[in-house]
């Protein structure tokens, strides 16, 4: 399908901007905020699970009629070997020299279990506190503005359909204005990134001459807990792992054979204990030998992000952190190893003196740029075999052998590696540049991400520069009940997605012809 070419009888010519566009986009905003949000309502009603492929049918229907109504004709990209499309649409900008894609993405996590205050597909306005809510407020009437505290409750409102829907108003509102891009807009907008983008590397090698772009932005994630926003250059990469040692083919009295049978809840424990330190440090021999030195210039990026760790760790109840409280920000540069569980036996009116037969630990490995999985793979397999421990593949394996208290059931999640680009990029610093106009102050910048994401399918298939640009409140409850987008956070997104859309092009020199 061809692009849509923006000519002059569509949006007058552009002139430079040397101040914001943002009063403008505010003041266009204000008499349609009636309008965005009904939008909004309407998307956020359709559920979204990415499971469900018969929901994810109908969001594509709306978006696709949603962005032709701006003039953008939306084409469903797709794997060759199956799962959710993504849509893909473009506008070409006459004269542009750059081309910056905008990634979103449409599906969403589930909804069992509960806890919700109202159904999460019938979205309200409503009043929040400590992340709950409590009371609900009415839409405005048209014309009228609505309070900018109040947030939309519904799932996806925050993760990821409210950037989304940012985009769509920030066309709305570039055509009002008589501007024009800057830049070539490529549009992407997935849907299986919260089924874990299992076809993302085969779609995008697929479609790979469509997708080439001098940059990608993220609009997904937060702004910075303070209310600040940020620009994120990075992710960690990620590697789980679960290790099952045994005891006894049947649980044992202690009594009659405890401190003779091997307990294999012990055997975890001490294994947990010769993984990592309290102070977070891993213990694996040769872990560090690929994580690179953090230099001064992140090391002062990380403690810009901390002004806010007091605060943080009072909210959380946690008098001091690890390593004698040291920087948040400098932590999640690090590499990092969490153990998510511990399966062993039972607890409370449960319990029982006996020695259990088995005993589970399930951990993550957060990486930084050059760890790779397969090596952490390698290094703990090596660690449990200098522990004694006989590795096997097999979950019966224990079943029939003689020496059960020496294997080590091992199995893994795919895992994958770290992104980061240099902040001294001049696409970054263009960027922020632009954030910085929109919002009246300057973004921290965050080199890399505490959380992960797989990135590096854009790094890897397309060789992609990726900038996430978050326009979502903190407190926003993504994945949990009551999942909420702050209205001053909507505004936001739409003022600044506006201003890149218009003026990166000019801010980011022009690439020679």
């Amino acid at each position: 399908m061809r692009p849509l070419i923006l000519a002059a009888a569509l949006f007058a010519p552009f002139a430079v901007h040397a101040q914001s566009l943002r009063p403008q986009v505010d003041a266009w905003r204000k008499a349609h905020e009636r309008q965005i949000l009904d939008e909004a309502f309407a998307l956020l009603a359709i559920p979204n699970v990415a499971s469900n492929q018969d929901d994810i049918a109908k969001n594509v229907v709306f978006l696709t009629e949603a962005f032709a109504k701006r003039g953008v004709a939306l084409t469903p990209l797709r794997a060759p070997t199956g799962g959710s499309p993504a849509l893909f649409g473009e506008i070409k900008a006459p004269g542009a020299t750059r081309t910056v894609v905008f990634y979103a993405h449409y599906d969403g996590q589930p909804v069992a279990g509960g806890g919700w205050d109202a159904d999460p597909f019938t979205p309200k306005l409503s009043r929040y506190q400590n992340s709950a809510p409590t009371a609900d407020v009415p839409l405005p009437a048209p014309g009228d503005a609505v309070d900018p505290e109040v947030r939309i409750r519904a799932r996806s409102a925050s993760d990821d359909k409210g950037p989304i829907v940012a985009m769509l108003a920030a066309l709305d509102a570039m055509k009002a204005l008589k501007q024009v891009p800057s830049v070539n807009i490529k549009f992407f907008l997935e849907g299986e990134e919260e089924a874990g983008s299992n076809h993302l590397g085969e779609l995008l090698r697929t479609h790979k001459d469509k997708l080439q772009s001098d940059a990608w932005l993220f609009f997904d994630g937060p702004v910075h807990v303070s209310g600040r926003p940020q620009l994120v250059l990075g992710v960690r990469g990620v590697m789980g792992a679960e290790i099952t040692l045994y005891g006894a083919n049947r649980a044992l009295h202690s009594g009659h054979y405890g401190n003779w049978a091997p307990n294999p809840a012990v055997a975890v424990a001490n294994l947990v204990a010769s993984l990592r330190d309290n102070n977070g440090r891993i213990k694996l021999p040769g872990f560090y030998r690929d994580v690179p030195v953090m230099t001064a210039a992140d090391r002062a990026l990380a403690r810009a992000l901390s002004a806010t760790d007091d605060s943080v760790r009072k909210s959380l109840g946690l008098a001091h952190t690890e390593l004698a409280n040291a920087p948040l920000g400098e932590r999640i540069m690090q590499p990092a190893l969490n153990i998510r569980g511990i399966r062993t036996g039972n607890v409370g009116a449960g319990a029982s003196n006996a020695v259990p037969t088995s005993a589970t630990v399930s951990i993550d490995f957060r990486l930084v740029p050059d760890q790779k999985p397969a090596r952490i793979r390698a290094m703990l397999e090596q660690h449990l075999t200098a522990l004694g421990y006989a590795i096997v593949r097999d979950p019966n394996a224990a079943s029939t052998s003689g020496n059960r208290s020496r294997l080590a059931y091992v199995s893994y999640d795919s895992g994958y590696t770290a992104v980061r680009v240099p902040s001294v990029l001049p696409g970054v610093q263009a960027v922020k540049r632009l954030m910085s106009r929109s919002y009246g102050q300057e973004p921290f910048i965050m080199p890399i991400l505490g959380g992960s994401l797989p990135l590096f399918h854009f790094v890897e298939q397309l060789g992609a520069t990726v900038i996430t640009v978050p326009t979502v409140n903190a407190d926003n409850s993504q994945h949990a009940p009551n999942e909420n987008l702050r209205v001053r956070n909507l505004w936001d997104g739409i003022g600044v997605m506006t201003e890149l859309m218009v003026g990166l092009g000019r801010e980011w020199a022009p690439r020679l012809q």
